[in-house]
């Protein structure tokens, strides 16, 4: 039976990514977002955090084959300065990060998958201005993937996580398509290259299979080098 995976955020930069990388190995897949996607695999178009959208998406894996695998990959960022947040936005970003990603990783694994992937950020590791809320819920989405590593590993489930740092995708094209701009964005990377979404996707694609069966509880970079690299003035 042809092993089903569940990609949220599927039709942003990163998650086409994935679920390319994930069909070309093989998977059936059942694309999750808020906008009607194309493409490889089956749409289901809806929000991440209403849970007719979670059941409408579990049934289609039913019937594409067993349902083996979860990818989320759903954006909510709530940018301001930290003065300026409020409890709404910062709650809005962590039910949209956090709060769905638990429901959406409980359900599956309910339903039989038996590995998960969340898309992370290098944003959980370290700060940077006007970005405290999309911080704060990266932070908390490594933690669930610890606590479902721990919890649920003796059932047969991994959890694991991917933390991108600067990946050019056309949202932020303004910082890459400019020469200088995408000059001192480099220099932040020590293999002087910017990672790709291909990059990512083929690090969740392995994470997701049976070749990391012994991997669990990994929050891993996918950066280039850039948490590797102390600052000029250390």
């Amino acid at each position: 039976m042809t092993p089903v995976a569940v990609v949220t955020g599927a039709a942003g930069g990163l998650g086409s990514a994935v679920v390319a990388a994930l069909a070309q190995q093989g998977w059936g897949i059942v694309a999750v977002d808020l906008v009607e996607g194309s493409g490889t695999g089956e749409w289901v178009q809806g929000d991440v955090r209403d849970d007719a959208t979670l059941r409408r998406a579990l049934k289609v894996a039913s019937e594409l084959g067993q349902l083996g695998g979860l990818v989320t990959a759903t954006l909510a960022e709530g940018k301001a300065p930290l003065d300026e947040l409020d409890t709404r936005v910062i709650a809005d970003v962590l039910e949209a990060q956090v709060g769905a990603a638990w429901a959406w990783t409980a359900a599956a694994v309910e339903a039989g998958a038996s590995s998960v992937v969340h898309v992370s950020s290098v944003h959980a590791q370290r700060a940077k201005a006007g970005m405290a809320a999309y911080a704060m819920g990266k932070a908390a989405l490594d933690a669930l993937v610890r606590a479902a590593a721990v919890e649920w590993g003796p059932r047969g489930v991994r959890c694991n996580a991917v933390l991108p740092g600067f990946v050019p995708v056309e949202r932020n094209r303004a910082r890459w398509s400019d020469p200088a701009a995408a000059e001192e964005l480099l220099n932040h990377h020590p293999l002087r290259r910017f990672v790709t979404a291909a990059d990512v996707a083929e690090v969740v694609a392995f994470l997701l299979g049976p070749q990391a069966r012994a991997v669990t509880g990994v929050s891993l970079p996918v950066d280039g080098g850039m948490l590797a690299q102390l600052p000029d003035w250390a």
